[in-house]
Parts: C-alpha cells; sequence; structure tokens
C-alpha cells in the first residue's frame, strides 16, 4: 500500500524521537505530533490512515483524540493505536468505546509496535477493499436499474421525437404556401416597376385579386399562428429529449468520489423524469415540496435511492391507477423525504428482512434483491436514517432523514 501516512503523537520528546528511529525504514511518511491538538490537526490536513497516540497529553489526550477522529466524516477508516501504562480492563473497556483498535503499552516494544501497525495495515486494506466492491456492486446495481428503463426511457424520447418529426412536415407544407405566395408579392413588384401609374391599375387589381385568393386558399392567418405554436411545442418537446438524456446520463455515470450541494428536490424531480414511463401508467404521483437548504452528499447516490423506493411503489400498486405521494420538508433533524403508496404493502413476514442483501418476492429473473439493501446502505452513508410503515392491502410510507451539513 502506497502513500500511507501515519501520525505518532506523544508529548515526551524522547518518545518521538525513539519511534523516528525505529520506524525509519519502513516505506512509510510518518508524521510527528507533540500533542493531541497538534495530531488532530495534522490529521486533518494528512488524511493520515494510522494513528499511534499516547493516553496521556496535555490540552487533548489520546482518548479525546480517538473520540474527534471517530467523530470526524471521512469515507475511509482510519486504524487508531493507543499507548498506555495502564493495565486495567476498565482502562481497556474505556479506550474501546472511545474507538480505539488496539492498544501498546509502555515501554515501547520495536517488534510490537511494527506489527500492530502492520495488524492495521491489513485491516486498511480490507477495507478498502470493500468499499472498492461496494462501489462496484452499487454502480452494478445501477446499470441493472438502467438497463431495465431503457426501453421506457426510448418511449418517452420517442413522443417528443415523434411531434417533432409531425411539425417538422407541417412546416416543410407551409414553408411551400408561403414560398407561392412571396412569388406572387414579388411578381406583383416587378409589373408595378415595369409599367406606368396609368397602364398598371387593371393589371395590379387582377394580381391583388390572385394574391387574396391564394392567402385564403392557403389559410395564411391559420398558418401564421400555427407556426409558432409548432415552433414552440418542437422547442419544448426538444427540450424533453434533452433533459431526459442528461438526466439518464447524469443518473448511469459513476459518480464522484467527493460531495457536493445538491438540492433535494431537483434530485428527485430528475429521477421522476428518468423513470416516468414507468410509473405513468401506475400511479398519480402528487408532489408536496418544502423549501429545503442545500444538502451536502453524493446526488448520483442519492437519486439512487429515489428510484428504487419509487419503482417498488409503482410494482406494488395492483389497481388500475394507484397514488404515489412525495413529501419533503425540513425538521430539526436535517431534511425529510417520504415517499407513500396505496400499494399492496408487505407482508407482515417479510418486513424485517427488506434491508437484506438479496432478498426479493420478486419473481426470478425480475429483480436482483439489492434495491432496498442499496437504499439502506446509501442512507447510512449520508449519516441519515430511514424507517418505514406499512399495512398489507393498504399501502407503504418510507421515511428517510439526512442531516445537514456545511461543505468544509
Amino acid at each position: 500500500m502506497e502513500n500511507i501516512k501515519i501520525i505518532f503523537a506523544d508529548d515526551d520528546i524522547v518518545a518521538r524521537k525513539l519511534v523516528l528511529k525505529l520506524l525509519s525504514d519502513l516505506d512509510f511518511n510518518i508524521l510527528i505530533a507533540e500533542n493531541g491538538n497538534e495530531a488532530w490537526n495534522l490529521f486533518r490536513a494528512s488524511g493520515a490512515r494510522i494513528v499511534v497516540t499516547d493516553w496521556e497529553m496535555p490540552g487533548l489526550s489520546g482518548i479525546d483524540l480517538c473520540h474527534k477522529i471517530r467523530k470526524n466524516d471521512v469515507d475511509s477508516y482510519t486504524y487508531i493505536i493507543l499507548i498506555t501504562s495502564r493495565g486495567e480492563k476498565e482502562d481497556t473497556i474505556e479506550g474501546l468505546k472511545a474507538g480505539a483498535d488496539d492498544f501498546l503499552v509502555k515501554p515501547l516494544n520495536v517488534g510490537e509496535l511494527r506489527a500492530r501497525i502492520r495488524t492495521g495495515l491489513r485491516i486498511i486494506k480490507l477495507e478498502d477493499q470493500y468499499k472498492k466492491a461496494s462501489t462496484q456492486l452499487l454502480q452494478s446495481e445501477k446499470m441493472a436499474s438502467v438497463g431495465q428503463l431503457a426501453a421506457g426511457v426510448a418511449h418517452e424520447i420517442n413522443n417528443p421525437t415523434g411531434f417533432v418529426s409531425s411539425n417538422l412536415k407541417s412546416l416543410a407544407e407551409y414553408h411551400k404556401d408561403i414560398h407561392g405566395l412571396i412569388a406572387r408579392y414579388r411578381n406583383l413588384s416587378e409589373m408595378i416597376k415595369k409599367k406606368t401609374p396609368q397602364d398598371c391599375g387593371k393589371d395590379v387589381m387582377v394580381e391583388i385579386e390572385d394574391i387574396k385568393a391564394y392567402e385564403k386558399a392557403i389559410d395564411l392567418d391559420y398558418v401564421i399562428k400555427d407556426i409558432d405554436d409548432l415552433m414552440k411545442e418542437s422547442g419544448e418537446g426538444l427540450e424533453r429529449i434533452k433533459k431526459i438524456v442528461m438526466d439518464l446520463k447524469d443518473f448511469a455515470h459513476p459518480g464522484e468520489e467527493t460531495m457536493q450541494e445538491a438540492d433535494i428536490n431537483v434530485c428527485i424531480e430528475s429521477t421522476l423524469n428518468v423513470i416516468w414511463n414507468e410509473i405513468k401508467y401506475k400511479a398519480v404521483v402528487k408532489k408536496e415540496f418544502g423549501v429545503l437548504p442545500e444538502l451536502v452528499c453524493y446526488p448520483q447516490q442519492l437519486n439512487q435511492v429515489f428510484m428504487n423506493m419509487l419503482l417498488n411503489s409503482a410494482q406494488a400498486i395492483q389497481n388500475p391507477m394507484g397514488e404515489i405521494v412525495i413529501t419533503t420538508d425540513f425538521v430539526p433533524s436535517g431534511i425529510r423525504i417520504r415517499i407513500r403508496d396505496n400499494g399492496c404493502g408487505i407482508e407482515k413476514k417479510n418486513q424485517s428482512r427488506i434491508y437484506d442483501p438479496f432478498f426479493t418476492t420478486k419473481e426470478v429473473g425480475k429483480g436482483t434483491g439489492l434495491g432496498m439493501n442499496v437504499v439502506y446502505n446509501i442512507i447510512k452513508k449520508h449519516k441519515g436514517s430511514i424507517e418505514f410503515w406499512s399495512e398489507p392491502g393498504t399501502g407503504t410510507e418510507f421515511t428517510i432523514v439526512l442531516p445537514v451539513r456545511k461543505m468544509e
């Protein structure tokens, strides 16, 4: 593992020099801190994956440092080794509760220190492998969903494409008629130019009557109005196609690893736009959106949450036309999203298993059984909560709460 950074924190200068000497031959970047506060600042700035810290330090103790690291919102796991001269079981329990992974007893032993660091590296490697596998699984589930939606998306694109194509045919006919009218106006203009005022009276009147008859034949007033309508309608259709394609592209993209600010209401609208063909024949969607602050999150992952839940709601509706209600509001604990349907509900015997990986009540080949497990993991990744109420034969309501935080 390359570029691993290790922080060693101890207020004893002798211990610091000893550790630098003991670990100087290791292929890692060793960062030295004289106290807990300095170690905390180093940790936030460096992204160190292993922290070796003395328990007793002035200001911020090793235990306090453990608490701060565990409360810090980072994606990668940090392995913490606590150095102590204490040997009581209560001390060990206190250290573990604070978030320590391992312990070293003073005086430090070089072999033991190296062994503990190697253990930490193995844990970190396994965590990184798990994270990579989870990301791949998430993307696989997302692309499987995109594949299932492909026919519906194509239908949604074909509708505006069809009327744009029809409008273009009408516009071509109108262009032909208007071109003929312009030709007649030009003929009249040329005639007037070639004749004296005394000679052109009768001929001009004949041409004018011909033009009036032509305008009536092509229904010029209607043509002018209809051209405006066709252009507006075609523009709206092309915008619809553009939005569907962009939303689908955003949804299918693997996603950024960095968090960003997003409007949850916009995320839900974007998701509905992609899956609309799967819902519109099954349910009326009612949106009761509140005024929300921007949320620091992984927007594409939350889009997948909304997609999985909305598709589940649509699939649960067995009536000719059901109802899905999406409500968002801002509560003290964060942004709350509720998705309610009047579908078949979840049987009591299955309610404790809906977040289990590979659990599904669908027919073989109709689902991966990962949809709600993915939802659960994404919500937990955002430090949020998810709860549900369901009554068989009545419907289901899921409630998600996502804490609001600021960009660092």
